[in-house]
């Protein structure tokens, strides 16, 4: 195992939903949507002029990604080591992004990213487990025995599809952090002391402050 792969097992944890690969991720950038768009679509394409970003693209690896309304669907697949130069890993996952501005001139942009599970990858995890438990079926074995070991057959299968759409979820967020790189981070205003109706103090003055309040509204 490289130590690549080894960096993106360490984000992958397994979910109480296991549709979804990756907790959400936010990100703010300085420019306006269609900018933010148009730089995740470009960075998608290899080119020299921008080989700050060919470690994307180890092993053949290739992002696809698609505008949606208000936002955009990113796949991923990369190149077979065998069966041809020309094949390619199905689709695994998507990523999701869900873009939206956060001040009134459109000049910073936030994103939100969630992932899913490709319901026919997931489907096709169950295909060899069948063939293969119909075949210890007819095994002369306990049934407990058979039982165990057609739900083993399962379980393996499902995890190991699991995890490889979980680390290829991993790598299409790593793309879109990369990729956003060349935009300017956003900056969000924080809300200072003398702001109204904000206690900016010790957890025992809020404490205070809180009965005070409570006090006012109940007539106490």
């Amino acid at each position: 195992m490289t130590f690549r792969v080894a960096q993106r097992l360490r984000g992958v944890r397994l979910r109480r939903n296991p549709f979804v690969l990756h907790p959400p991720v936010a990100l703010v950038v300085r420019a306006e949507p269609v900018i933010t768009l148009q730089t995740l679509i470009a960075a998608s394409r290899p080119s020299t002029d921008r080989l700050h970003l060919r470690n994307l693209f180890h092993d053949g690896r290739r992002y696809y990604v698609q505008p949606r309304q208000n936002g955009f669907r990113i796949t991923s697949d990369t190149r077979q080591f065998w069966g041809g130069r020309r094949r390619r890993t199905g689709v695994a996952a998507a990523v999701f992004g869900a873009v939206s501005t956060l001040d009134s001139d459109n000049s910073i942009t936030s994103i939100r990213l969630t992932t899913r599970l490709h319901a026919p990858y997931a489907l096709s995890s169950i295909l060899l487990p069948s063939f293969i438990g119909s075949i210890v079926l007819y095994i002369p074995w306990t049934t407990p025995l058979k039982a165990l070991l057609i739900g083993g057959l399962f379980g393996l299968s499902w995890f190991g599809y699991w995890l490889n759409a979980a680390l290829q979820v991993n790598e299409m967020i790593y793309f879109v952090r990369k990729a956003l790189e060349d935009l300017p981070p956003g900056e969000l205003v924080e809300l200072g002391a003398t702001v109204p109706h904000v206690v900016n103090s010790p957890r025992d003055d809020f404490r205070a402050e809180w009965q005070k309040f409570y006090d006012q509204q109940t007539g106490g």
